[in-house]
């Protein structure tokens, strides 16, 4: 008898849930995020020594000084065309359902 194609399915997506969870269980365990929040309490703690030696200096204050921007750009010509196509499909949605709706508005109202 064969199996059914929908159970093995189901199977395959929550092999990949329990992976997914397990994955974010160990860096948790691990103790990865609480390492991340203390580097970044350090970084902290090193801004704040030298914006106090800077005031001590009288030197020129800037916060951009003081400041990281941790935001990393990982975007790739795929993610850029995934976006630009997502933006599009949404706008051409939202135009055409708005559309239907002053159609069924101007027939009934």
């Amino acid at each position: 008898m064969k199996k059914n194609n929908k159970s093995k399915y189901l199977f395959r997506i929550l092999l990949i849930f329990f992976i997914g969870f397990s994955g974010l269980l160990i860096a948790y365990e691990s103790g990865y995020y609480e390492t991340k929040a203390s580097n970044r309490a350090t970084l902290t703690k090193e801004a704040m020594i030298k914006f106090e030696e800077d005031l001590a200096n009288n030197e020129l204050i800037d916060i951009t000084d003081y400041l990281k921007d941790e935001e990393v750009d990982y975007s790739n010509k795929v993610t850029k065309i995934g976006n630009k196509l997502s933006e599009g499909i949404s706008e051409i949605m939202t135009n055409g359902i708005s559309g239907v709706f002053n159609t069924l508005k101007g027939l009934f109202w």
